[in-house]
């Protein structure tokens, strides 16, 4: 068998959800015959580079930066010179970085896949509105240098594409996929992680992200202040890193609640995070698909989200949306009547199975795409 070469693209790679993604499509992967790289303009430390190594897969680094656009289009110029790629996969949140397409177009790549995991440009004090113009621009002016569009869910789709592509179903639906039997709930798992966390019979509110603007963990910390003042015993546990963390803990400490939170860093336990809590709190602003949320339902764990969640998120009917202008205090109903609501002994796995979010599936779905030449 020929040897193919995949350039797996990403503007840059640290504990997210994209890479929680492709660590688990690459994983379940054969990749026999593929000689696949992980490219980034920005490399942070992450749980799963260590393990991608070990399967084979190489991670490099272009300039260090996200801003340096003219080096970092440069260096990936002279890396797809150098390693002659048949498959370019791009992994983006933004249009802006359909000019790594058209990079790998002119450098004779003949399998170019932009694949959209956002629906919405973060929010700003400025400079917003020029980065949503430059976002339509980029996305009108370079998307036919590509071969395969894909998205993780429609919302995705028509942020990043054009209205021509969404209209005539020229792109293709990639679920976020899971290892469901991972997730599947575990009374057994769940005793040892509480005990682990300090945790008896409070109630155990989860939340796990970047810990940014986009995921909005700061609201929980109202939303715990409001449950706390009607006297419920309960811990918001809170999973990930980010520019937001010691905004987080600051506001924590402020409302006196620094022994009711609890800050637990980044982990590959998350399946044992989410069998030991009693409802996932999810008030992010915008989401390309939420799979943590799907991850969630699949461990029978009751999910109170935003409004802007993606529909194809709600895969059971153990997730519940509020609006964020509805308040703290109607999310803290909510979570209280979700935790009472939901049977942790259902198996919900095999539905969320059942809807398409296996990842042995998802990822055999791109390894035909990364064999088939063009």
């Amino acid at each position: 068998m020929l040897e193919r070469r995949i350039c797996i693209f990403c503007e840059s790679w640290e504990s997210g959800g994209i890479e929680s993604f492709l660590y688990n499509v690459l994983k379940s992967m054969n990749k026999g015959g593929l000689d696949i790289d992980i490219i980034a303009a920005q490399m942070r430390p992450s749980i799963f580079s260590d393990e991608l190594k070990a399967m084979g897969v190489d991670l490099i680094e272009l300039s260090g930066s996200q801003k340096r656009l003219t080096d970092n289009y440069r260096r990936f110029k002279k890396i797809l010179k150098d390693r002659r790629y048949d498959v370019v996969h791009l992994n983006i949140f933004h249009a802006v970085s359909f000019r790594y397409g058209a990079i790998a177009k002119k450098c004779g790549v003949e399998k170019l896949i932009v694949h959209s995991h956002n629906t919405a440009i973060k929010r700003s004090a400025f400079m917003r509105s020029f980065k949503v113009l430059l976002h339509n621009v980029c996305k009108q002016f370079y998307y036919n240098v590509f071969t395969d569009f894909w998205a993780c869910s429609h919302a995705a789709a028509e942020f990043m594409l054009p209205k021509s592509v969404v209209s005539s179903n020229g792109y293709e639906m990639i679920p976020d996929g899971i290892d469901t039997s991972r997730f599947a709930f575990d009374k057994g798992k769940r005793d040892r992680k509480r005990r682990e966390l300090g945790i008896s019979d409070e109630l155990l509110i989860v939340n796990i992200g970047r810990l940014s603007e986009q995921k909005n963990q700061i609201f929980l910390l109202d939303v715990l202040k409001a449950l706390i003042q009607r006297r419920v015993k309960c811990v918001l546990l809170l999973v990930g890193e980010g520019d937001k963390e010691e905004e987080l803990k600051e506001k924590t400490n402020a409302l006196g609640l620094s022994d009711k939170v609890i800050f637990y860093g980044t982990t590959p336990d998350v399946e044992n995070i989410l069998c030991a809590a009693d409802v996932f709190a999810f008030p992010s602003f915008f989401e390309g698909l939420g799979i943590v949320a799907v991850e969630a339902q699949a461990s029978a764990l009751p999910v109170v989200c935003s409004e802007y969640i993606p529909s194809e998120a709600f895969v059971s009917d153990i997730i519940t949306a509020a609006k964020l202008s509805d308040g703290a205090e109607v999310w803290a109903d909510m979570i209280i009547k979700a935790a009472r609501a939901v049977d942790r002994i259902s198996n919900t796995a095999d539905l969320i199975k059942e809807k398409g979010y296996d990842i042995k599936s998802v990822a055999e779905s791109i390894e035909k795409t990364y064999r088939k030449p063009e």
